[in-house]
């Protein structure tokens, strides 16, 4: 069965482990929803930068016509519009045209290197435009030929602010940065969360966003402080529901166990019938055989010519005396087969003894044999069925007067009353043989007996009866010679209330 505090830690680490799950789950559904954003603003971004090349390509064919309209150019309508052009477009920082036909060529503007323009115009063809990456790549040079009756003599150029272009409208995601240059410069095997080429056929252009936000994002401290109080009410709810199982679970196992020894003992009390019907007739041969002598008694009393009534009068008491002995002996054994419990009373085991001793010399004795009781000058008294209790005191009696029958010198059986270390103490010694060494070990024993005839079970009863009770029942050799048997019981509340009065 597990153990409370193997429970415990078994649901301490079940409660650590949801709460870690739960914080990479946040920290997974964060970095989703980062990713998410992060795509769209560089869809977003990806689209405004798309148009913004559209009207690069609008400047330049528009350039291209107004120097085309007449020869020389007109520069001075030319420098115009391109004020205008930059004031409504701040991400273009200069335009200029430059005439390819002298040498070496010249700008008329005087806005960008000419030879740098003239290179590039070299390279172009037809109204192709062609990009250049200058000064440390922060700017874009957008270079397209004017043609003027077929001979192209003059080439438009446009300088674009590389990070004014690459600018978004509306903020990007935290820790998200925008980087925008020519495609055949991206740097190969670099990853960026965002990457996708300028959907415009002239500036050869990609884009990508990278961001300096974790890969597993922390997640937040409201959520982590929510998160471990939740745990930790759920690891405490479930220990207390796992607890009130495993009591639950022990109460039943106990009550289970508790109606499986009643069933037992039931069980034993009824197998062991066979014994009882033996003790039975054990039990009752004490008061059979009293009844008997005193009816014979009597009848020979009867016999006598002359006799008074008054004179049967003892004999007709001790046999209803006995008759009543005996149907409460069967009452008491008919209990101990059934599961009712013993009919227990406060007991004087002083007066108890005393009663014994009457009974037993009311009886034939054996020859030169005398019974005496001994007490302490104590009144101990204790909880016990008295019917019971007395034949156990009857049984050692009887047997003490047995064990000196055939002894030599002094045939005594003494019953002592005593209190020692608050407990009632009642023995029966005699000045008989004393007991065999090798029966000592089964005195106790159903069915073990010394005496020629005898059934062996005064002493298992006598010693189950005592047990009942919350006694205990010994028996050995005295040390002056015979055998001792000493019960010894608990006081009850009012003996102890009275001492302590006393």
């Amino acid at each position: 069965m597990m153990t409370g505090t193997r429970r415990r830690s078994i649901t301490l680490l079940s409660a650590v482990a949801l709460f870690g799950l739960a914080c990479v789950l946040s920290s997974l559904l964060l970095r989703q929803q980062a990713a998410a954003e992060l795509a769209k603003a560089g869809q977003t971004l990806h689209r405004l930068i798309s148009q913004r090349a559209d009207q690069h390509d609008a400047h330049l064919t528009s350039l291209s016509a107004l120097v085309q309209a007449a020869d020389p150019a007109p520069i001075a309508t030319v420098e115009q519009v391109a004020a205008s052009i930059t004031r409504f477009y701040p991400r273009i920082v200069g335009i200029d045209v430059v005439d390819l036909a002298t040498t070496p060529p010249a700008s008329l503007l005087d806005v960008t290197d000419p030879a740098i323009v003239a290179a590039e115009a070299a390279q172009a063809s037809g109204a192709t435009v062609r990009t250049r990456a200058i000064d440390d790549g922060t700017k874009l040079l957008l270079v397209k030929r004017a043609l003027t009756d077929g001979v192209g003599h003059y080439a438009i150029a446009l300088v674009i602010d590389i990070a004014r272009l690459a600018a978004s409208d509306v903020a990007l995601p935290e820790g998200a940065r925008a980087e925008l240059g020519l495609a055949e410069h991206a740097q190969a095997g670099k990853k960026a969360a965002f990457s996708a080429d300028i959907a415009s056929r002239t500036q050869p252009l990609r884009l990508s966003l990278a961001t300096t936000v974790p890969r597993w994002p922390t997640p937040p401290p409201a959520f982590l402080i929510v998160a471990a109080l939740l745990t930790a009410l759920g690891a405490l709810l479930v220990d207390r529901l796992l607890e009130a199982r495993a009591r639950a679970s022990e109460a039943a196992r106990k009550a289970a166990l508790a109606a499986q020894d009643a069933r037992l003992a039931h069980a034993g009390r009824v197998n062991a019938m066979g014994e009882l019907a033996s003790g039975i007739a054990h039990e009752l041969t004490q008061p059979l055989t009293a009844i008997l002598s005193h009816a014979q008694a009597g009848q020979r009393l009867v016999q006598r010519p002359g006799v008074e009534p008054a004179t049967l009068a003892p004999a007709l008491d001790a046999i209803a005396r006995n008759a009543k002995r005996a149907g409460e002996i069967l009452g008491r054994l008919r209990a101990w087969i059934s599961k009712s419990e013993p009919d227990l009373e406060i007991v004087d085991l002083a007066e108890l003894a005393r009663e014994v001793a009457h009974l037993l010399t009311t009886g034939a004795l054996p020859a030169g044999s005398s019974l005496k009781v001994e007490n302490d000058g104590s009144r101990p008294l204790v909880r016990a069925d008295r019917v019971q209790l007395e034949q156990v005191v009857f049984n050692l009696g009887r047997n003490g007067l047995d064990a000196v029958a055939e002894a030599k010198g002094e045939r005594i059986v003494t019953i002592a009353v005593a209190t020692e270390a608050g407990q009632a103490v009642l023995s029966v010694a005699d000045s008989g043989p004393g007991l065999p060494p090798d029966a000592q070990a089964r005195l106790f024993e159903p069915f073990f007996t010394t005496k020629p005839g005898g059934l062996g079970l005064g002493l298992a009863l006598c010693n189950r009866l005592i047990e009942r009770f919350g006694g205990t029942l010994d028996g050995g050799n005295a040390a002056a010679g015979g055998a001792v048997f000493s019960c010894r019981l608990p006081l009850a509340a009012e003996a102890i209330r009275r001492e302590a009065a006393e």
